[in-house]
């Protein structure tokens, strides 16, 4: 697995016509190696992969990343640097752009013997399709997932705040095993639900009012993401109503998710449920987004997404409808996309659940 994984960087390295490249992202560098301590840095080129981190990850690192050479290096990366690149006969080293802060990129380029090279991505493309290693964690954590919205549920009652519903979701889920939870769970209740991104607050719940409920756990380094919106007690038919609309969109956008789409395609499903049902301005974001090392990732699905859908990556899909000063609703399951279609990794009822 990662010694493909090394293979296709270093294709990429030979694409770019630089000589070796430095990794600094944190995620890349699990991903290429399987080191997940917080320090460390990898240098790639076409013969040799080396992983230079500090004292501390030096038995780690040569346990978790059996394909590089580990290198200790004290107080200066950049000073360790510079022998490593005269010794090869480096002319041009590639960094990845968008990790690097300001002030590392200034002291490379006084200090460094190399021309530097900005790269947009560096594994960041191999990172969209996943391997079966990683389809089998994603599922996993999936069905851990499934079986927090059953709890949680079940606990559901009148007089709970916000917060009290996220805390018992978190709590559940890292006895399931999480390592954390993977972003501040939304959990918005009546009015609030007009929040796509209410976080848990201190309201109560009562009775009468949608609950959207957004939340997700990193399982073995790799996050998960689910939402479900439900009712605590009876609710108005108005408010079925955009229960059935966002439900028919999701179905719909989660059954046109299929290799050889685009992603604004899939998004253009979904959403044109909402905009023919009169909603066009309450659906204000993508469709959904990719799930891996990050809760959000490449690729997207939304109206500007020109990538196509291959095998093996994992997408969102999660209209919503939002109204101010009524409230909203969400729905949200993880699919993967299959040879001839999606499968879903996330598996909760999507039926008006009333509690």
């Amino acid at each position: 697995m990662m010694a493909e994984r090394l293979k296709k960087i270093r294709q990429m390295i030979k694409k770019k016509s630089i000589d070796a490249v430095l990794i600094t992202s944190q995620l890349n560098r699990r991903y290429l190696s399987g080191f997940d301590g917080t320090a460390g840095v990898l240098l790639i080129d076409q013969n040799k992969a080396l992983l230079m981190t500090d004292f501390r990850y030096i038995e780690q690192a040569a346990r978790q990343a059996e394909q590089f050479e580990v290198m200790r290096f004290k107080d200066d990366l950049i000073k360790a640097l510079v022998p490593l690149i005269r010794s090869a006969g480096w002319e041009k080293l590639g960094f990845e752009a968008k990790q690097v802060v300001c002030s590392f990129y200034r002291d490379m380029k006084k200090k460094l013997p190399v021309e530097l090279i900005p790269l947009d991505e560096s594994a960041e493309k191999q990172r969209m399709i996943k391997d079966d290693t990683e389809l089998d964690i994603l599922s996993r954590g999936a069905e851990i997932l499934d079986g927090a919205f059953n709890y949680i549920c079940s606990l559901i009652k009148p007089g709970m705040t916000e917060k009290e519903v996220a805390l018992e979701l978190e709590v559940y889920l890292l006895k399931q095993g999480a390592e954390e939870k993977s972003f501040s769970f939304i959990v918005a209740s009546g009015k609030r639900g007009a929040m796509p991104h209410g976080v848990a607050s201190q309201k109560k719940l009562v009775n009468g009012e949608l609950i959207t409920i957004d939340f997700g756990a990193v399982f073995e380094g790799y996050a998960t993401d689910m939402t479900r919106t439900v009712a605590l007690g009876n609710v108005s038919l108005h408010e079925s109503k955009i229960y059935d609309i966002v439900k028919e969109a999701q179905h719909e956008g989660a059954l046109a998710v299929k290799p050889g789409l685009r992603g604004k395609e899939v998004d253009a499903v979904a959403r044109g449920i909402i905009d023919r049902a009169g909603y066009r301005d309450y659906f204000g974001h993508g469709l959904g987004h990719g799930v891996g090392l990050e809760t959000h990732e490449e690729p997207v699905l939304n109206p500007r997404s020109s990538t196509v859908l291959k095998p093996g990556m994992v997408v969102t899909v999660e209209p919503g409808i939002y109204i101010p000063e009524w409230g909203g609703v969400r729905i949200e399951d993880m699919v993967v996309v299959t040879t001839d279609g999606m499968e879903p990794l996330t598996k909760s009822s999507r039926e008006l659940i009333i509690l």
